[in-house]
C-alpha cells in the first residue's frame, strides 16, 4: 500500500510539473507589435531611461482615457523602445493618425530610440501623419537645444524644427523645488509649466519655421515666446495641458484642466485631420462661439481674424506693412515682393535692411595666425597654418594637438560687436579621425561667459569633405566690445586632426 501511495504521488508531481514548468519556463514573448486594426492613437510610454517621464504617462492616460469617454472610437496604445525602433513599422498603419511623444527627459528619450527609433518616427511624418511633442517631446523634435544655458546637439534628435532652449527659469526653474508653476497662456487658459522648451528667451531667437503657426504664447513674461506651436501635421508643446490636478502636482483646477483638455483635442483634431468629438468649452472663444463678433459676416475659422478655434478675438488683423499698399519707407516701392525691405507679405517692416558688415573675415591664405590668441595643454600641439587639404585657397588652420587633455588646443580672436545687434558667425570644418574620446568645439564669449555653438562631444567624426556651419548668435551676442570667438581641438593620435577655414563674423 505504502508503495502504491508513492507512485501515485510521483505522479501527481510529474502531472503538476508538466503542466506548471511551461508557465516558469517559457521564454517570454518578443518582436510584437501591440497595434491593432482599430488603434489609431499611439504614444511612446517606456519611462525609466527610456525617457518617459512617470507622471507624463500617468497624466497622458488620464487625459486619452477622458476623450475614449467623450468618444468611444478613441483607441490607443502604449509603445516601448523595442516597439518604435524594431517591431512596429509605424508608416505601415495607415488607421494610426497620431504619434504621441510625451514629457520626460529628451536625452533618455533620443538615446533609447537612437538612429532606428528617429527613423521609424521620421518615416511615419514623412507618410503625412500627425505628431504631437509634449515638453521632452517637444525637446526631441528639434535639431538642437539649449537647457539650462548649456547647448546640446544629440545625434538622434528628430531634426524637424529649429533650435529651442529651457527651462524658462523666471515662469519655474525646473532644478529648483518644486520645479513647476501654474502659468497663463495668451488663449486665456491656464496651464502646468515644467522646463518645456521655447524660443526668443535668453540664448535662441523666435525662429517658427516657414508655414508654423503659434497657437499660443506666454502671458506671463514679455516676448510672445511659443507655449503651443502647430507646424504642418506637428503639435508642439511646451506646457503640460494633459495635466491631471493632484496627481504629483498642485496648483491646477478641475476646471482648468478639463478646458486644456478641450484646447489639446481640439488641436490634435486639427493637425490629424481627426473628427473625435470634443465638448464645447465652458466659455467659448471668439473663434468657436458660432457668432459673428467683429461684424464682417465671417465666422469662427472663416473669419481671417481666427488662426485657431482657442482664439479669443475674432478682430482681423490690421494689414502689415507689406500687403497695406502703402509705400512705409518712401523708396517708390510697395509691398511685397516690390520692395526689397519685405521678406513675405505679412512682414511688418517694409523698410530695407542694412547690408551686414564683416567684422572678421580669415581664410589664412596670408599664411599666419596673426590676431589669434593659441593657447594648449601641458604636452599638446598649439594650431598652426598648413597647406595640407584647405576648403579653398591654399593654408587652412589645423590642429594636431596629439593631446586628450580637454581642452587639448585653442585658437580665439577678439572682434568687437559694439554697435550691431544681429551676429552671424560662420566658418568651414572638417574633422579627420576624431573618435570618442577627442572632441571639436566652436564657441563665443559675450564679455562674461564662453557660450558654444557646436560640440561633437563624445561621437566621432570623420568629415569625407568640408562641413559648412553658420550660427544666427542669440542677442546677448550684440553690442558687446569684448566679443570673441574660439576653436577648441582635443584629439590623441598622430592621425587625428581639426581643419578650419574661412571664418567669418558678420554685424547687422
Amino acid at each position: 500500500m505504502k508503495k502504491i501511495t508513492r507512485i501515485l504521488s510521483i505522479s501527481i508531481v510529474l502531472v503538476l510539473l508538466s503542466v506548471a514548468m511551461p508557465l516558469v519556463f517559457a521564454a517570454p514573448k518578443t518582436g510584437t507589435c501591440p497595434i491593432t486594426a482599430s488603434t489609431n492613437i499611439v504614444a511612446y510610454g517606456d519611462t525609466g531611461f527610456g525617457g518617459v517621464g512617470d507622471l507624463s504617462k500617468s497624466w497622458l492616460t488620464h487625459f486619452l482615457d477622458w476623450w475614449k469617454t467623450q468618444d468611444s472610437s478613441v483607441n490607443y496604445v502604449f509603445l516601448d523602445k523595442n516597439d518604435v525602433k524594431t517591431d512596429c513599422n509605424l508608416a505601415n498603419y495607415p488607421q494610426v493618425k497620431l504619434y504621441i511623444q510625451p514629457g520626460g527627459n529628451a536625452y533618455y528619450q533620443q538615446n533609447a530610440l537612437g538612429a532606428a527609433g528617429k527613423a521609424n518616427i521620421a518615416k511615419y511624418l514623412d507618410a503625412n501623419r500627425a505628431y504631437l511633442g509634449i515638453c521632452a517631446g517637444f525637446f526631441y523634435a528639434a535639431n538642437d537645444y539649449y537647457w539650462q544655458g548649456s547647448y546640446y546637439n544629440w545625434p538622434d534628435m528628430l531634426d524637424r524644427f529649429p533650435t529651442v532652449e529651457g527651462s524658462i527659469t523666471n515662469i519655474a526653474d525646473y532644478d529648483e523645488n518644486p520645479g513647476y508653476a501654474l502659468t497663463s497662456l495668451s488663449n486665456g487658459h491656464n496651464a502646468i509649466y515644467y522646463g518645456g522648451p521655447t524660443q526668443g528667451w535668453q540664448n535662441t531667437q523666435i525662429n517658427l519655421p516657414l508655414g508654423a503657426e503659434k497657437q499660443a504664447s506666454f502671458a506671463a513674461i514679455p516676448g510672445e515666446l511659443p507655449a503651443l506651436v502647430k507646424y504642418n501635421k506637428m503639435l508642439l508643446s511646451s506646457v503640460h495641458l494633459e495635466a491631471f490636478e493632484n496627481d504629483g502636482i498642485t496648483g491646477l483646477s478641475t476646471t482648468q484642466r478639463i478646458e486644456n483638455y478641450k484646447l489639446l483635442a481640439n488641436n490634435i483634431n486639427e493637425v490629424a485631420g481627426t473628427t473625435f468629438f470634443v465638448p464645447t468649452y465652458t466659455n467659448p472663444p471668439q473663434c468657436s462661439d458660432g457668432m459673428d463678433n467683429d461684424g464682417d459676416t465671417a465666422v469662427d475659422l472663416a473669419d481671417t481674424g481666427c488662426s485657431s478655434v482657442s482664439d479669443n478675438d475674432e478682430t482681423d488683423p490690421l494689414a502689415s506693412q507689406c500687403s497695406d499698399g502703402i509705400d512705409n519707407d518712401g523708396d517708390t516701392l510697395i509691398d511685397f515682393p516690390a520692395d526689397a525691405g519685405c521678406s513675405s507679405t505679412s512682414d511688418e517692416d517694409e523698410f530695407n535692411a542694412a547690408a551686414p558688415a564683416d567684422l572678421l573675415i580669415d581664410n589664412f591664405d596670408d599664411g599666419n595666425l596673426n590676431g589669434w590668441t593659441l593657447t594648449k595643454a601641458s604636452g599638446a600641439n598649439n594650431w598652426m597654418v598648413s597647406t595640407t587639404d584647405p576648403f579653398q585657397g591654399t593654408p587652412v588652420a589645423q590642429s594636431q594637438p596629439s593631446s586628450t587633455s580637454e581642452p587639448a588646443s585653442n585658437m580665439e580672436i577678439g572682434v568687437s560687436t559694439s554697435g550691431y545687434t544681429t551676429i552671424v558667425f560662420s566658418y568651414n570644418r572638417k574633422l579627420v579621425g576624431l573618435d570618442a574620446a577627442d572632441e571639436f568645439k566652436a564657441k563665443w564669449f559675450d564679455g562674461t561667459s564662453w557660450n558654444t555653438v557646436e560640440q561633437t562631444a563624445s561621437n566621432s567624426a570623420n568629415d569625407a569633405s568640408y562641413v559648412t556651419k553658420s550660427f544666427t548668435l542669440p542677442a546677448t551676442a550684440g553690442d558687446k566690445p569684448n566679443f570673441k570667438i574660439r576653436f577648441e581641438c582635443t584629439a590623441g593620435a598622430v592621425s587625428e586632426f581639426c581643419r578650419v577655414d574661412n571664418v567669418k563674423l558678420a554685424g547687422q
